[in-house]
């Protein structure tokens, strides 16, 4: 269950009532999605964060013609969250991370044998999602934007084991090397990219080109947004430091 699963049903709930008529997709809107999840018994390294993620992903957009579009950012949100989570605090070793990381590039449609229980299940989630948002895409000719969403995740994952491995080897990166991997980490281009799936007409493949391209905005919002997030998380680790002692 969620830590808080009646503030996450009474939220996604609202959300059905604002939107509901707007579009019929009962898996796709099902307020039990991330207590499916079962963070708190499969994935219990994950910060349980729903209910927050949500209401950030209605900073993005409030209208009720986003209904789906905010559903679907408001899913992959989640979903990095956790592979964030999966990489940074949980008890994998560097060799199982590599091998979430290649199936996740390669896509495939079995999570490797090799791989512990937390992460097939963690890694089938991600396939489920996603194939849910390609039924929806493919009803409305736009099957293309998911491939983009794909992209998206690959990048963040790819970024979050560069930076597993320079922690696990003990190895601190000159800023040169750090900056674009802690770019692509902050997440600025692929919840972008994400954005523009459920858009309906609004979002066109050039919508999708220029993100993807990587714009002088989106770099300007990473450095801003990766120093920042770097800034905060080193006065937690010093405060953190300060009371243990």
């Amino acid at each position: 269950m969620a830590k808080y699963p009646r503030a996450l049903h009474v939220a996604q709930q609202n959300s059905i009532r604002v939107f509901g008529e707007i579009i019929s997709l009962p898996t796709l809107l099902s307020p039990w999605w991330w207590i499916d999840l079962d963070v708190a018994r499969k994935l219990p390294f994950a910060r349980d964060r729903a209910v927050e993620l949500f209401f950030w992903i209605l900073g993005v957009y409030y209208e009720p013609q986003y209904c789906l579009a905010i559903m679907i950012l408001s899913k992959v949100i989640a979903l990095i969250s956790i592979l964030d989570d999966l990489y940074d605090a949980s008890n994998a070793s560097i060799e199982e991370l590599v091998l979430f990381n290649d199936a996740i590039q390669r896509w495939e449609v079995n999570a490797p044998d090799q791989l512990p229980d937390y992460m097939k299940h963690f890694y089938q989630k991600i396939l489920d999602t996603y194939n849910v948002f390609e039924a929806e895409m493919a009803k409305q000719g736009r099957l293309y934007r998911v491939e983009y969403a794909k992209s998206a995740l690959k990048d963040m994952a790819r970024a979050y084991l560069a930076e597993a491995k320079w922690y696990h080897d003990g190895y601190v990166p000159t800023i040169e090397e750090y900056m674009p991997v802690g770019q692509a980490s902050s997440g600025v281009r692929s919840l972008v990219t994400v954005s523009f799936v459920g858009m309906g007409e609004l979002a066109t493949k050039s919508a999708f080109d220029w993100i993807r391209s990587d714009p002088l905005i989106s770099q300007a919002t990473e450095v801003i947004g990766r120093l920042m997030d770097d800034v905060a998380g080193h006065e937690v680790r010093l405060m953190t430091s300060f009371i243990s002692i």
